[in-house]
């Protein structure tokens, strides 16, 4: 028997969503719990939406309900005007749909690019993005052969003779950020197949801004509180290049908007790498490279602040926004708490601090002024 939607009640279904974990917590009993605004839910759990208020819940799946085929009403309900409750029994899995989309990625990242497939390995990439996250899949995916290999030549964007469409390019550096983000065993794996140098390359050598980004993204997840694939990053020279990558006056990137997002990230990056709280194992000889790179990123951004303020401050509507001007602020402050000995500020960015602070006197951005009063009051 098939269940026709009601727009009331509760709809119990069978199969979870891929959702990147932005909150703490697992579901782990045969209760039903609420389910946390983007918590990763596996697939092997039982889920129940209220209709009318959108809510979500979760549970283990009860022992006897994993080989019923189909979607079939198990129970309904009705009396005393109740709400009807319908509980979905579990499709079963597609064992091969993993290994056909990875096939894929491994007979498209191993030869030349054809663009007639493009469309079909995108969709593909797609698929596989939400399955990865989930950790044993995401597992699978990097202990099978070739496949972060094949990732990282889809990702290329100086492949040749000529690369994958820049969304194909995209999609496969957010897999391999997928993958690794918050897994170490999988960090090291991912670092000894040799992607820390590919990512660099492919940032370095990419022509789309948001494609880019998702470069810089896959780099990020690969390095973070991890010390090899940190070391490895600085000696490869990574913070000079990613550091010279300045999308607001760079002629390769086109489109405000995503030369803006990129920008940010880029500095956001270079944060994380530079903070140590995110890094406290990395080596002496990478530290004192990290510690030297320290002043030269603190000029940088001072010099950008002052002289591209135009750039800096370009916004798609009509009242100015001050989010890139403040992820500046708030990497040289973290700069100056933690390299005071080498990230030093001009007098002459302290009197730009100070005639900011006057220009933006009335501007309806408070956090914005309270990043300039607190960094003003910090220098003088």
């Amino acid at each position: 028997m098939r269940v026709q939607l009601q727009t009331f009640g509760w709809l119990l279904v069978a199969f979870g969503s891929f959702v990147k974990s932005e909150a703490n917590g697992t579901i782990s009993t045969s209760e039903f719990q609420n389910i946390l605004p983007g918590q990763h839910v596996p697939p092997e759990l039982h889920i129940r939406i209220d209709m009318q208020t959108g809510q979500r819940q979760a549970r283990l799946m009860p022992a006897d309900s994993y080989n019923q085929p189909g979607i079939e009403v198990v129970e309904a309900n009705v009396a005393n005007n109740e709400q009807k409750v319908f509980a979905v029994a579990p499709q079963p899995a597609h064992k091969d749909q993993m290994q056909e989309l990875v096939n894929l990625v491994l007979e498209t990242g191993s030869r030349m690019v054809d663009r007639s497939v493009d469309k079909r390995l995108e969709q593909s990439l797609e698929e596989l993005k939400d399955i990865v996250y989930d950790p044993k899949q995401a597992e699978r995916l990097m202990d099978t052969p070739g496949a972060i290999s094949a990732l990282l030549s889809i990702g290329n964007p100086a492949h040749r003779p000529i690369s994958w469409s820049p969304s194909t390019r995209r999609l496969a550096s957010i897999i391999v950020g997928t993958m690794v983000q918050n897994n170490p065993e999988l960090q090291s794996k991912a670092q000894r197949a040799g992607a820390v140098p590919a990512l660099i390359h492919m940032l370095r050598d990419e022509t789309d801004a948001r494609t880019a980004g998702k470069h810089v993204f896959a780099l990020s997840a690969l390095t973070r509180g991890h010390a090899l694939a940190l070391e490895q990053f600085v000696q490869l020279d990574g913070l000079r290049i990613v550091s010279s990558i300045n999308p607001l006056e760079s002629t390769v990137f086109r489109g405000e908007n995503e030369s803006a997002k990129l920008d940010m990230r880029i500095v956001r990056f270079i944060e994380d790498v530079l903070n140590p709280e995110f890094n406290p194992r990395i080596p002496s000889t990478s530290a004192s490279m990290i510690s030297q790179f320290a002043s030269v990123w603190c000029t940088t951004l001072s010099s950008r602040l002052t002289s591209s303020l135009e750039d800096v401050d370009s916004a798609q509507s009509e009242r100015p926004t001050y989010e890139r001007r403040l992820a500046y602020l708030h990497s040289l402050e973290l700069l100056q708490q933690a390299y005071s000995d080498t990230c030093k500020v001009s007098s002459g960015f302290k009197d730009w601090i100070h005639n900011e602070l006057a220009r933006v006197k009335h501007v309806s951005d408070d956090e914005y002024n309270q990043a300039l009063v607190n960094f003003y009051e910090s220098n003088v």
